[in-house]
């Protein structure tokens, strides 16, 4: 198993862009490749994606700045890992880790940073 990392700087507080990542709610607004529309069930969300509907658990720490992501689906499960930093009190350091799926490998990383890093562009455009 591998992973891939990407990271952004943000000109806004760490807690107005904590607000937005915890929030699966939030998903469709800086993962428009991924997520249509995201909606609670229980304690997990349901996101509507091109592949069809995924259940989305996430877990969160406001004081750590940690925010977790595991998204299951017939595809597999996939698990990222993230972390805000705050710089400045203007300015957040984001940091995305994503594990490679059971399919995945060193040769998918390139595709999968690509992806990361127009996640955290749209992220970014958001403030």
């Amino acid at each position: 198993m591998g992973s891939v990392t990407g990271s952004i700087s943000i000109e806004a507080p760490a807690a107005d862009v904590f607000a937005v990542v915890s929030d699966p709610e939030r998903l469709p607004d800086w993962c428009t490749d991924f997520a249509r529309a995201s909606r609670r069930e229980g304690d997990h969300w349901i996101v509507d994606t091109p592949f069809g509907p995924v259940e989305v658990r996430s877990s969160a720490d406001p004081p750590t700045g940690v925010v977790d992501f595991r998204v299951v689906s017939e595809h597999g499960d996939h698990q990222a890992f993230t972390r805000l930093i705050a710089v400045s009190d203007r300015t957040t350091e984001y940091v995305f880790t994503r594990l490679f799926g059971a399919s995945e490998g060193e040769s998918d990383a390139p595709q999968l940073l690509s992806v990361i890093e127009a996640r955290l562009k749209n992220l970014a455009a958001l403030f």
